[in-house]
């Protein structure tokens, strides 16, 4: 009994150990972020090196609206990311996964793969933090500005083309993470938008996001 005792009360401290020692990093990660100017927030999130989040996407279109709950994973090491559609329900389970050169297309439902090797167009796609974050240092035309609650990160997109012009980011001043990220088309229009509902920072080893090789038997979805 006294033994059963023991381990529980070691159970207990362990516990009491982990949840004080993650309230405390992230109550030290609130109070550097609060103490840190613009400047320095927006420099941060420029340097990541890698995020996983849970995103609402909304692509917009002449005739229609389509919304897109996502899990994404990202790193910067050569854009290798992870896209997992969640909702809509007929496209749950679909997911995408990129190594830098080659993309695989997966459904889990129907338990079906396609891997496109040496794919060429993921750097078209604009959708992650890391293609803003490559657009911004390459544009020409860029902007920092805020509000009382946020930093705004503004961009022009150098050989962008009509339908994808400009990029506006917003970053929570008092978490020092993005909230939100505008793509709109030359006339200003926003085309997508993502609603970044959770987001959590330089957490990701790319082992975390690559999870397959090509000597995987692929099958056509």
């Amino acid at each position: 009994m006294k033994k059963i005792v023991t381990i529980v009360i070691v159970i207990v401290i362990i516990i009491i150990a982990f949840f004080i020692k993650t309230n405390y990093k992230s109550l030290k990660i609130g109070n550097n972020m609060s103490s840190k100017s613009s400047e320095e927030i927006a420099q941060y999130i420029l340097d990541i090196n890698s995020y996983e989040a849970k995103e609402e996407i909304t692509v917009e279109s002449n005739k229609n609206s389509n919304k897109y709950l996502v899990y994404e994973k990202c790193s910067r090491e050569n854009n290798n990311f992870k896209k997992e559609i969640l909702e809509p329900e007929n496209l749950s389970g679909v997911s995408f996964i990129y190594d830098g050169t080659n993309l695989k297309l997966q459904n889990t439902k129907l338990n079906l793969n396609k891997i496109y090797e040496n794919y060429p167009y993921v750097g078209e796609s604009n959708l992650t933090l890391i293609d803003f974050i490559n657009d911004y240092n390459e544009s020409e035309e860029k902007n920092i500005s805020e509000n009382n609650e946020e930093i705004i990160l503004e961009i022009k997109i150098k050989n962008g083309n009509k339908y994808i012009t400009y990029k506006k980011l917003c970053i929570n001043k008092t978490t020092g993470k993005p909230s939100k990220l505008e793509i709109r088309d030359i006339t200003q229009k926003i085309v997508i938008y993502i609603l970044y509902n959770e987001i959590e920072i330089n957490n990701l080893q790319k082992d975390d996001i690559l999870a397959f090789k090509l000597k995987e038997i692929a099958n056509d979805i």
